[in-house]
Formats: structure tokens, sequence, C-alpha cells
């Protein structure tokens, strides 16, 4: 079935019509390669078929060109057939020969006998010489028999004896019963030829307006989109996805040929009509019309084949003008080379470029020989930076050559490279720079300059590709300024000490530079933004936490923040006096605000210690504004595609999440950041890895952040990361009821901390969850003196949020009045500040205490459950909300009489699913005694029996999150 094709097939019905009626014509099939004419003749024989003409066919082929009288052959072979009247039609065309002339066709010829051309027409001179008289007399004697359709495909590539033949018969068509069809490929060589155009120029000449007997061209174009899908699903016998029809669609351009060999080599590879498979498609190369194009480009001369190429070479860019020079043409030899391969289905109809998307323009640049598109592609590149095109045009040229050498070429590459990072597109300032370090003759300081422009594009997405060519590119530095430069370029978020020897490079570049005593500007910023560089990589090392606080005292109370190196350095001693608890969350939150407010939102901020003034501002509570502009410098590093800064700016984003009350968006930003740490990021900086596992913990997440924390190349030298590790393993365990493993890991996250002279509990609440277990395991006195240490630290940062939580667990574990007023200044704390989730978890405690009273109690409940609906915390609303209904008075009330350390210890042994003895046993106490403080555990908690010991033990929780 041919689809889109019903107009042509109806002219060439009534073409056949006519020549029924003894008025014969001649119909030229015309259209661009792999259009479908041999197709469309295929349906135009099978139509004659059925009307009773005789078909006469014959395939021209340009590797049979130079065989004389070949198509003559071809056409006679096809109808001579037994009981057709073959003899007899010989014998009347010999007859019409001059005397002499016939002698040498046999004129015997029986019907059933094995009738080679050379018995129709000899080899002779004198055949050859009558042979267009002796074929227009054979189709005289046929057409008074029958009507007859005389068929010859890819008409420019048939020899010139049978071209000469067929001329004389089709002068003589009108009043025989004949219908001539003639197929050919617009713009091919072979069709100047002036044979060809004498066959043809009847029907080009045949105006619009002609009466029935005139001469028809048939013009055949590609197929629209509508035909494309039926043609799919019937060659896969099942329905197609969008994707893959449009895919196919724009591969095969609607010719019939290519979508034909686009579906059978699919087909072939055992591939569906699915999206999935869409990709796939779309980089075959079927090899049969990689051979029909290679046929088309041999029949062409040079200067056509030079155009093709020069427009494969130019792409977008091509005008007139452009593949002229390229292709060392002129003008009209350009003109012409343009013509044929517009007819030829090559190039755009409406422009001077190839067709694109389709598999054509693909196998073209792929017939190039390799040196010559190396060699255009060099040419092309410096007449487009000569002309003044973009430069990224100009190196776009080089990046698919296949060598590269010369200054010339680097240098263009260099200027792609700087147009791509102000446009924000670093990766492909990346593809450039890294292109140009191909070139064989580059050493020394011009690639160590390549190197590092190369990391500054990289450390956007590719943070240890990025150290790694600082490394490469430091010793191959003349200056020390230069070299100082290239290691300040890596943001110290990015900086991994073990990785590459990063720390040992920057550490001895610093050292050069100090030695230099220097006054220079330049140097003395370098100075300034590597000594940051190194107190934040030394943040571990308590004794140079010590240096570093001394540093920051010597700044004064108000240290200037004009250049981008004061602004670093003081950012850096500022998070280390955070880390260490040593100044108040006013002061430094102040100064972070300060620091934020002279910096623009852009990605870039993540290269420097911007970040960290960012997590002390959300330590201290202190976010007014933070959110909005970590949303703008996002929304740049989107744009960018750079997935460190995002992720980056994910963690940032997080952590302002979690400080401002809002612990569903702070989990959702953690895993789009983990989300966004692929390989080629190589995992996340390792201070997201910690902040983003902090905020894990934070929202009542440890499986994650253990994941986080073993997926990112967890140090063995970073404490902090450790004792996270620690701090998540001990919040499983204390969810598996085992308190013991729990205060193991959450006393060896603290005793890591200490280590390294991290003493704010907002970086780390080891202080409160310790206490929690303590207390869990009935050890009250151990309990509180953590407890009250805890809250001692908070009162020295003095952050409500820090001061709040602390005031909470002491709370919780302590028992009397004074329980009760540890929990209201807890809720008084909380209300001055902005964090709505914290003041909500400190109702909560106070509206579940056993001392607090029945109005005070309904009411902290309530006013907790409108802050838990208000920031999403739909899990602690839920329990509010049973709690207030009644669903849960039950067991407030009574579990309102909190359990005893010693009824706690036995309800969760219970619950694990020990039996009285074994409780017993372990506890060294008697039977009866477990069994009295069950009955009071049940009683308290206001269940029935041992069954319901685990569900009323996760309502009563001591283990949430800090």
């Amino acid at each position: 079935m041919l689809w889109e094709r019903e107009s042509e097939l109806a002219q060439a019905t009534e073409a056949l019509r006519r020549a029924r009626s003894g008025r014969g014509s001649l119909l030229v099939v015309r259209g661009p390669l792999g259009v479908g004419r041999s197709s469309f003749l295929e349906a135009l024989a099978a139509l004659a078929g059925e009307q009773g003409a005789l078909l006469l066919r014959a395939q021209a082929s340009e590797a049979e060109e130079d065989f004389g009288l070949g198509v003559v052959r071809q056409l006679v072979e096809s109808a001579l057939g037994p009981g057709d009247g073959g003899d007899r039609w010989l014998r009347e065309a010999a007859a019409s020969l001059p005397e002499g002339a016939s002698s040498s066709i046999p004129s015997g010829l029986s019907a059933d006998s094995d009738r080679k051309l050379s018995a129709v027409a000899s080899r002779s001179a004198p055949c050859r010489r009558h042979a267009p008289r002796w074929l227009a007399a054979l189709l005289v004697s046929m057409s008074a028999d029958r009507p007859v359709v005389l068929m010859v495909d890819d008409l420019q590539w048939a020899d010139t004896e049978s071209l000469q033949a067929l001329a004389v018969a089709l002068a003589r068509r009108r009043q025989q019963r004949i219908l001539f069809v003639f197929s050919v490929l617009p713009g091919d060589v072979g069709g100047t030829r002036q044979y060809v155009r004498q066959l043809l120029t009847p029907a080009e000449d045949s105006p619009a307006s002609a009466d029935e007997t005139a001469d028809r061209t048939v013009e055949l174009s590609a197929l629209g989109r509508d035909s494309v899908r039926p043609l799919v699903e019937e060659s896969f016998g099942d329905a197609a996805d969008a994707a893959f029809v449009e895919t196919v669609a724009t591969r095969s351009g609607g010719s019939p040929l290519l979508l034909r060999a686009l579906l059978d080599e699919a087909q072939y590879l055992g591939l569906r009509p699915t999206s999935a498979h869409a990709a796939i498609v779309a980089a075959l190369r079927p090899e049969r019309i990689r051979q029909r194009l290679a046929a088309f480009l041999r029949s062409q001369p040079d200067h056509v084949r030079r155009a093709a190429y020069a427009l494969t070479v130019l792409g977008a860019v091509a005008d007139s003008r452009f593949v002229a020079c390229l292709a060392a043409v002129d003008e009209a030899q350009e003109a012409e080379a343009i013509d044929v391969l517009r007819l030829a289905g090559l190039v755009d109809p409406h422009s001077c470029r190839l067709s694109s998307g389709t598999v054509l323009r693909d196998l073209l640049e792929e017939h190039m020989p390799p040196q010559k598109r190396t060699a255009m592609r060099k040419v092309a590149a410096e007449l487009l930076h000569r002309t003044g095109h973009p430069a990224e045009l100009a190196a776009e040229q080089f990046m698919a050559a296949s060598t590269l050498r010369g200054q010339r070429a680097v240098r263009i590459l260099r200027t792609a490279a700087d147009s791509a990072l102000r446009r924000g597109s670093p990766r492909d300032a990346a593809r450039y720079l890294r292109r140009a370090l191909l070139d064989g003759s580059l050493s020394g300081r011009d690639r160590a300059r390549l190197l590092v422009d190369l990391a500054t594009a990289e450390r956007a997405f590719a943070t240890a590709a990025s150290v790694r060519h600082v490394v490469e590119a430091v010793p191959l530095l003349e200056s020390v300024v230069e070299r100082a430069d290239a290691v300040a370029r890596l943001g110290p978020m990015q900086m991994d000490p073990p990785t590459f020897r990063i720390d040992d490079v920057r550490a001895e570049v610093a050292d050069t530079l100090r030695q230099c005593h220097s006054d220079d500007w330049v140097e003395q910023e370098l100075m300034l933004r590597l000594e940051a560089h190194e107190h934040i990589l030394s943040a571990q090392d308590p004794a140079h936490i010590k240096r570093a606080l001394r540093r920051f005292r010597d700044l004064g109370p108000s240290p200037r923040l004009g250049t981008r190196g004061e602004r670093e350095l003081v950012t850096s001693l500022m998070y280390i006096a955070f880390l260490a608890n040593a100044a108040p969350a006013d002061r430094l939150a102040g100064l972070a605000a300060r620091l934020l407010e002279q910096e623009p939102p852009a990605p870039e901020h993540v290269h420097s210690t911007i970040p960290l003034a960012v997590t002390v501002l959300a330590a201290a509570g202190r976010t007014e504004g933070t959110a909005g502009w970590l949303h703008e410098a996002y929304r740049l590093a989107q744009r960018r595609g750079g997935d460190v800064e995002q992720a980056v700016i994910r963690c940032e984003q997080a952590v302002v999440a979690l400080a401002d009350g809002h612990p569903a968006d702070a989990g959702d930003k953690v895993l789009r950041a983990h989300a966004l740490a692929g390989p080629e990021t190589s995992g996340l900086p390792t201070m997201c890895v910690g902040a983003l596992a902090r905020v894990a913990l934070a929202t009542g997440e440890p499986e994650l952040a253990k994941r986080l924390l073993t997926h990112h190349r967890l140090d063995a030298e970073n404490q902090y990361l450790t004792a996270l590790l620690h701090m998540a393993r001990g919040s499983l365990a204390a969810r598996r009821n085992d308190p013991r493993g729990a205060l193991y890991h959450y006393r060896m996250a603290g005793l890591h901390t200490e280590q390294i002279g991290w003493g704010n509990p907002i970086v780390l609440p080891w202080p409160s969850r310790t206490a929690l277990m303590h207390h869990r395991l009935g050890e009250h006195d151990e309990a509180l003196a953590v407890a009250r240490t805890d809250v001692d630290r908070s009162r020295v940062w003095g952050a409500p949020a820090g001061v709040g939580r602390s005031l909470v667990v002491l709370g919780r574990i302590t028992v009397g009045q004074e329980s009760t007023e540890c929990l209201e200044e807890a809720v008084a704390v909380l209300e001055k500040d902005s964090n709505g989730y914290e003041l909500c978890r400190a109702l909560y405690a106070l509206g579940t205490h056993e001392e607090t009273g029945r109005t005070r109690r309904t009411a902290a409940l309530k006013r907790a459950q409108e802050l838990a609906t208000e920031y999403g915390v739909h899990s602690l609303a839920k329990s509010i909300r049973e709690q207030l209904t009644g669903g849960g008075s039950k067991v407030t009330e009574q579990a309102g009489h909190r359990l005893t350390p010693s009824e706690r210890k036995v309800a969760e042994l219970a619950a694990a699913g020990l039996s009285n003895s074994e409780i017993s046993s372990r506890l060294g106490t008697s039977s009866r005694m477990v069994e009295k403080h069950l009955t009071r555990s049940y009683r308290k908690l206001g269940i029935s029996g041992r069954s319901d010991l685990m569900k009323a033990l996760e309502v009563l929780g001591d283990d949430q999150p800090l």
C-alpha cells in the first residue's frame, strides 16, 4: 500500500486509460533520493497488469551504464513469455528492417526457447545501427495486440544506445496504445546527458492546460508525519510511542526508503516501538542507505561532492559565500552544486543548508575521507573566526576534527571557552578546553594555564577532575602568584585534604607566598584567601583551632570585609569560633549577615567560604532573607548545569529550612542534593555530607544519614563524619529498643567531637541523646549530669532553638516541679524564636508531661497541633489530634504518670519478647517483682496487656529527632 500517493496514482491511471484508447503518452516520475519512485512504479505495474496491459520493464544501473543496449535487452526480455505472441512480434519487427539488416536478428525463436537478448539484437554493427528502428517496430507490433506500458526506472543511468532507441520509439507514441513511464533522480549528473534530456523534455515542456493527450510529470514528495505512525505500527504489529514515531519521522525525513531501512534495521536488532528505544533508532545508520548515498556521490562531478562536504562541515551557518569558499569552487559551480543537491533531497528547499536531522546528513559526514574532513573543519573554523562569527561556532569545528595542532586553534578554543563561561555554560567551556589540551605542541606554562582554566570550568560539575587538574598545573606555572591563584580557585568546600595531595600543594604554595613579604595588593589578597583555606581544612586540629581563635580575636569586634580575601578570612575564623563555641551566636550571626549582604546570589559562591556563613546563620536562627538569596543562586546554578554547585546550594537550603522549622522541606532538599551527586561530581563535598547527615538525623531519618555517610567518601581521618555515623547507628539502636547499644554510639560520637575541640552542641547533639539513653537505662544521675552540661553549653551559644531543645530534654528526665519549670522555660525561650517546629515539640512535651495541669496541658497541645499543621509535621499533628479527641486521652492521662526507670526497663524487655522468668534472670530480681512492674506499666500506659506494649512505648518514644 502506498501512502500519500493518491493524486499521483490517479494521474497514472488516467494516462493508462488514454493509452488503452490509442492515445499514447509519457509519464515522468521524479523525486528526491529515497522518495519511493521504484515503489510507485511497482504500484503502476500492478495496475497495468490488472487492466490487461503488456508490461516492459527495465532497471537502469550505474554499473551497467557502459553495457550497450542493456536497457533495451531488459525491456524485451521482460515482455517475451510462453504463448504471448513473441515469435510473431519478433518476425514483424525484423521485417521492418532494411534488406540484409534482419539477417542478424533470428526470427525463428520459439516461445519456450531461451530468449537471451543476444537473440534479439546481435552485437554486430548492423544490429546496433538499426536497433532504434527495430525497437519502434517491435512496440508497434505489440501495441497492436495489447496496450503496452514501457517502464524504465532510474533513466539517468541508462546506456546511450538504449536512450537513442527509446527516443525513436517515444516519438511515435501519440497514435499508439502505449504508455512510456520513466523515473529519474533529479539533480543526478546522468540526467544532464543530451539523450536523457530529449526523452524528458516532452513531459517537462507540457503546459498545465494541455489537453488529455499531454504528457505528464509526477513529482513525488516526502511522507507527512501522519503517515509515519501507521507504517511503524504495521511493521512492528504493535502500537508505537509518540517519541519513537517522532524519532523515526525526523531521522527519515519522510523518505519512504529511509523509513523502511530504519524500520528493518530496528526489527533486525530486536527493538520495539517504545520511547526507551527511540534513542537507539536515532543512532542507526542502515548500510543500504550508506551504499545508496555513496553511489549517488560517486556519480557526481567533483565540485558537487566538495560542495556537499562543505555543507556538512558548515552546518547551520552555511551560506553561498561560505560554501563556495570552503569547497574551493566559483559561484556558478556552487549554484549548480546546490541545485543538484537540493533536487536530490539533501539540501533544504528554502535555504542553503543540508536537511537537518535526517540519517542522510550523518551518512554524508561519514562518507567524507577523514583527512579531507579534518582539513575542511580547520579551514572552516578559521574562516568563521575571521569573519566575525561567535568563537563557539568556530570552536565546534575543531571539536569534530580528528587532530588538532597549532596556536591559532588553541586561541580560538580558549576564546570559545571564555564565551561559554560568560553565558553560564561551564560544561561547554570544559569541552573546548579539553580539546585544546589535545594539541601536542602545548607544554610548560601554556599548558598549565589551560589546565587552570579547565579546572575553573570543571569545579561547577566535576570536583575531582577540577582538583586533579590544579595539582597537575601548579608545578608548570612559573610564578608563585600564578600558583596561588590556581589553588585559590578551588573552594575550601570542595577540597578534600587527602585527595590528590591538594592540601600539601596548598601548604607549599602558601609558605612560598608568605616568604615573599610583598606589599602587592594581589599577593596580599591571595595570602588572605589561602589562609582562609588553611583554617577551614585544619578545623579538626585542636591546636590549630586555638591559633585561629587568637587570630579571630586580633581582628577585633568589627573586622574589615572590604575585599574578597578579607571576607573569606573572616568567614573561616568565624566558622571555627562557632564550632568551638567560643563566641556567642548574636555576634557571629551579625558578622555572617554583613558578609552575605556584600555577596551577590551567584552559583560561584559555593567555591568560596560563603556556605559556612550560611551555616552560622542557620545555627544562630538568624536566617532572614537567606532562603530567597539561596533560591536565586540555585536558579542560576540550574541554568548553568553545574551539578556540584546545585548540590552544595541544596545542602545550604536544607540547613536553612531546618533552622526555619520546616523539617519536611529540609528532608526533601537532602534527597535532591543526594540525587545530584552522581559519578561525575565525585560525590558530595565532605562538608556537605556532614551537613546533610545532620539534617537527616534531625528530621528522624537515621537510615538516610547512615547511607549518606557511607556512600559519599567517608574518610576515617574525618572525626566529625565518624561521629555522625555513630549518631546514626545510635539512633537506629534506640529504635530497636537497644538503649545500651545506642548509649555506646552516642558516647563515641561525643568522644570524637571532643577530641577535635568542637564544643558547640548545635554541631552534634550527642549530649541530649546520651542523657535520654541514660534515663531509659535507669541511670538517673548520669542522665541529669549530661543534660545539665548540654543546657549550659547551649546557653553559652545562645541560640533560642538550641537552648529550647536542651531544656526539653532536661525536663523530660527530671522529676517533680523542676521538670515542669524546664519545659515551661523551653516554651518561653522558643516563643521568641522563628522556629515554630521546635516550639511545637516543646509544647507537645509540656502537654504530655505528668506534672502539667489539665488546663495547661490542653492549651499546650492545641497550640502544638496548630504549629504541627502549619509546618507540615503530619505525624506529630496526628498524635496530638488523638490526644485531644480522646483516642489518646487514656494514654495521656495515665501515661502522664510516667514509668519509673525500672518499669521502663521491664516493659522494654517484655515488648522485646522476653518472658517474666527471662526478665527476672537478666535483671537479677524476682518474677513477682517483674509482674508488679508490668501491672503498673499496663495501668499507666492504658493498655490491656503485653501485646500492646510495643505500640505504647513508641508513643512515649524518648528518642525524638534532635
